[in-house]
């Protein structure tokens, strides 16, 4: 079995692959390190995403769809919609706006 990529390149895969699905996110704050909670299984982690003001606890990886935890599941952003801007915020407390 070969070894994960970094967290940190993970996390910023997994907010690309959130974004592709919702392109109207505006921030994802990491709140963990990511892991794969078993044998086989897709890489994970947990994330607090923030579409049109409301924050959405949310599970999320780069090969993985998204699993809204707690209430609500944002909108479906209308089509086409341009990606917005998106501030990312890294487990380790580092961070980036990617265009």
């Amino acid at each position: 079995m070969t070894q994960d990529p970094p967290n940190r390149q993970l996390q910023r895969e997994s907010a690309l692959a959130f974004r592709e699905r919702q392109p109207d996110v505006e921030k994802i704050l990491f709140t963990r390190e990511g892991d794969r909670p078993a044998f086989g299984a897709s890489w994970r982690v947990n994330a607090v995403a923030t579409v049109s003001g409301v924050e959405y606890q949310v599970i999320i990886g780069p090969d993985i769809g998204p699993a809204f935890v707690g209430v609500g599941v944002p909108p479906t952003a209308p089509t086409p919609f341009p990606p917005a801007t998106l501030t990312v915020v890294y487990s380790d407390g580092s961070s980036e706006v990617i265009e």
